[in-house]
């Protein structure tokens, strides 16, 4: 497809059957094919959680294809300490069998405090743990987070890097203001405190501050917040007013996401959640183009 090109800095992506409560289902081969398409819009992916043994088909998958991405892996957490426990131990297993080359980074959660799932103490504990271990490993290199911005000041000094999930669709922004909302948050709310952080402590270096999810759902018209409305057209819009000026800027950002999830129309019992790729869920992209500039 001569639409598809690399000028997307990361993609977060779930593979389609990699709910535990819907009985996996993911395939190598699914991966495989999502894989294919991936590396043709971007460098680097980031996974929600290390159920079905997604890591495993997605590490595999490149070794098959012969191909070089990062990965960030999530150890998925929420109020059940089993859910991380679970999730905890493959994420090791997974590190011994394919080792470090193609891990990026390594998140402990997604936004568990904005869901208040679990305490701010506890989230810190596992951010601690996993680095130590990592750093035994002999993995000092990859860095450890999370991605959530509540309790900033208890984390941030904690973490490798801020994460931010920012979602000018959800101020209820229109399409063609949505890029530059974002860029006014980026600053103010996750770049700033870094800065501060390092001035208060004497460093010359600030941790890097990275938008970990944004982008635009495409159905259903009436599931608008404020201006904020969802179709292909719009999210056409951000696409094309975000991601070179992302890359120009040199901010690193995951566009949210790369295909649509119709199982969260199940588990959420609302219709959005499920239709923000930019991909169908049959692979098949929905833009007429997709932004063609340089990483």
């Amino acid at each position: 497809d001569p639409r598809l090109v690399r000028s997307f800095w990361g993609v977060d992506y779930t593979p389609h059957g990699t709910q535990l409560q819907f009985g996996c289902g993911v395939t190598q081969e699914e991966v495989i094919q999502d894989l294919r398409l991936l590396y043709q819009i971007t460098p680097r992916i980031r996974l929600y959680g290390m159920d079905c043994n997604q890591a495993d088909y997605v590490l595999n998958g490149m070794r098959i294809l012969n191909i070089n991405m990062g990965v960030i892996l999530t150890i998925w957490v929420d109020s059940n300490q089993t859910t991380y426990q679970r999730q905890y131990d493959t994420f090791w297993r997974v590190l011994e069998t394919y080792g470090g080359d193609n891990i990026i980074g390594v998140s402990i959660g997604n936004e568990a405090l904005f869901r208040k799932e679990v305490s701010v103490s506890t989230l810190v504990a596992s951010i601690r743990d996993v680095k130590k271990k990592m750093i035994a490993m002999g993995y000092p290199k990859i860095p450890v987070y999370t991605s959530d911005i509540r309790e900033l000041p208890k984390l941030m000094p904690e973490q490798d890097a801020v994460l931010d999930n920012v979602h000018p669709f959800f101020a209820g922004t229109l399409p063609q203001d949505a890029a530059n909302w974002t860029w006014h948050y980026f600053y103010g709310v996750d770049q700033y405190p870094t800065i501060k952080l390092a001035e208060k402590l004497n460093q010359t270096q600030t941790k890097p501050a990275m938008i970990s999810e944004i982008g635009w759902p495409t159905f259903p018209e009436d599931g608008s917040i404020q201006a904020a409305i969802p179709s292909v057209e719009n999210q056409k819009i951000l696409l094309d007013t975000f991601i070179c000026q992302a890359n120009r800027r040199g901010v690193p950002y995951f566009w949210f996401e790369f295909k649509d999830e119709p199982w969260k129309q199940d588990m959420f019992n609302e219709t959005r959640e499920s239709f923000w790729g930019i991909f169908d869920k049959d692979n098949n992209l929905k833009v007429s183009s997709l932004p063609n500039c340089t990483l």
